[in-house]
């Protein structure tokens, strides 16, 4: 099954604490250990990669598309919905409604973007990310998101903590 995203309609839910902070790469990388990473995931953002962001997904798992200057991400997952040669296998993510009617019409699944995230704190992750009770476990943060919470906190993440 091929997962179609709109992904800064995703990131704009409300989220969790546990994803406080999701961007693209990270979202990214929770979709490559989700139940559909053997399926294609295809994650679409509007107009062109931030500086300093990700331009292309760093997971094999999971396509990360920008829509460019002229279009919209809206534009590109309507037309790849279209172009989809099995809609009935593909889910498309999202909660604007021309995304969804879009999807409809070619019967496609439709997932509300909070019904995603909540399958990827909750649902059919790899079980190595959980504890022995069957509670997500400890995360790692990367790089970009140490560097990230140590600039809104005002933080040195190299300054050693006290009793190190």
């Amino acid at each position: 099954m091929t997962l179609l995203i709109d992904c800064y309609n995703l990131l704009h839910v409300p989220m969790p604490p546990s994803l406080a902070g999701l961007d693209e790469a990270w979202l990214c990388r929770l979709l490559a250990r989700s139940r559909y990473r053997s399926g294609g995931i295809v994650v679409v953002c509007d107009g062109v990669a931030k500086p300093g962001g990700p331009n292309e997904s760093a997971v094999p798992e999971v396509d990360l598309v920008f829509s460019g200057p002229a279009r919209s991400a809206d534009d590109v997952i309507v037309a790849l919905v279209h172009k989809h040669s099995a809609p009935r296998r593909l889910t498309v993510v999202s909660n604007d409604r021309q995304i969804q009617k879009a999807a409809r019409r070619r019967r496609a699944r439709i997932s509300t973007c909070e019904q995603l995230v909540h399958e990827l704190l909750h649902g059919d992750g790899d079980s190595s990310d959980r504890t022995d009770d069957g509670k997500p476990g400890p995360q790692t943060l990367s790089d970009e998101q140490v560097g990230y919470w140590s600039a809104q906190f005002g933080v040195d993440p190299q300054m050693p903590i006290d009793g190190d």
